[in-house]
């Protein structure tokens, strides 16, 4: 994923499943076991300082974050609650640039801790249903 996004592509990492499945655990892990997101983070920006130390004075680093949750068929912007958009966000097609989904917040990030920073408060902003599947899924 991170070699196509240094070739030029948008990105996504989409996690589907029942309830339970393990999809929290795969994504950020758990204690000291890392999950996907975390690892590309750190190999992000690690990247990001081996690339500046041989790139030309005129490149420039941009990182941006967005996290949002599909919640009975409805797109919230986990990132800024105070857009409510009733029946949800939009998602929708650009002819070139691809889907995407209408109104939804990017926040520059600098390093590993904006980034943790960003997905502890979109995870305390997410749903809570009562399952009684997974003690350690949110």
């Amino acid at each position: 994923m991170l070699q196509n996004a240094w070739k030029g592509y948008n990105c996504s990492l989409f996690a589907y499943g029942q309830t339970g499945s393990g999809k929290s655990y795969t994504m950020m892990g758990f204690g000291t076991n890392k999950g996907i997101i975390p690892i590309m983070c750190d190999e992000l920006f690690s990247s990001i300082e081996t690339k500046k130390r041989s790139a030309s004075l005129d490149q420039e680093f941009q990182v941006s974050v967005s996290m949002l949750e599909i919640y009975n068929e409805q797109v919230r912007d986990l990132l800024n609650l105070s857009l409510h958009v009733r029946g949800g966000l939009k998602v929708r097609q650009h002819p070139t640039k691809g889907f995407y989904v209408e109104s939804l917040t990017s926040h520059a990030v600098y390093s590993q801790a904006d980034i943790e920073s960003r997905i502890v408060e979109g995870t305390r902003n997410r749903t809570l249903a009562s399952t009684n599947m997974n003690s350690t899924s949110r």
